[in-house]
């Protein structure tokens, strides 16, 4: 197995807060298959644009006991969308035959919203994944998830 993820990247937030990303992904696994005289081969390519804005000392109007504001914290809003074309064919080592078995084209659109406080974590999430297969057999699928997360972390968050 070979996974280069990422094989070309780059990312950059930039002095307005603004950041951007892209991200060239490659995997590939081989199987040998001694019994049967087969060799099954599973690659991938993706590509990732990311894009985000930082918020800095975002407040959600709470305040603390003595009637002050408390200080804010950063909000990271960030959103990915990925493009992923994997194949996965089977060769015949002794009739040097190969065809294609699997596979599919998926897109994936991920949008979160998250990092409200030291110990409180709130993320929003709209996530979208579509994809369409190779082979006949199989239908399109789409896939929507959306929701909100809440964790809160008891305790220091410092270290020993």
């Amino acid at each position: 197995m070979e996974s280069f993820s990422p094989l070309i990247g780059i990312d950059v937030t930039m002095r307005n807060n603004m950041q951007f990303g892209l991200q060239y992904n490659k995997n590939r696994m081989l199987l040998l298959g001694l019994v049967n005289h087969t060799l099954t081969e599973e690659a991938n390519t993706e590509y990732v644009v990311r894009l985000g804005y930082i918020i800095r000392n975002f407040r959600l109007g709470m305040d603390n006991s003595r009637g002050s504001r408390s200080k804010g914290s950063d909000l990271n809003i960030r959103g990915d969308i990925s493009l992923r074309d994997g194949q996965t064919s089977i060769m015949n080592i002794l009739l040097n035959d190969s065809q294609v078995t699997g596979g599919q084209k998926v897109m994936n659109i991920k949008l979160s919203d998250y990092n409200v406080s030291e110990n409180l974590n709130l993320r929003l999430f709209y996530e979208q994944l579509t994809s369409k297969y190779k082979i006949s057999t199989a239908f399109p699928l789409s896939t929507i998830r959306a929701g909100i997360s809440a964790t809160f972390t008891f305790g220091d968050s410092g270290g020993f």
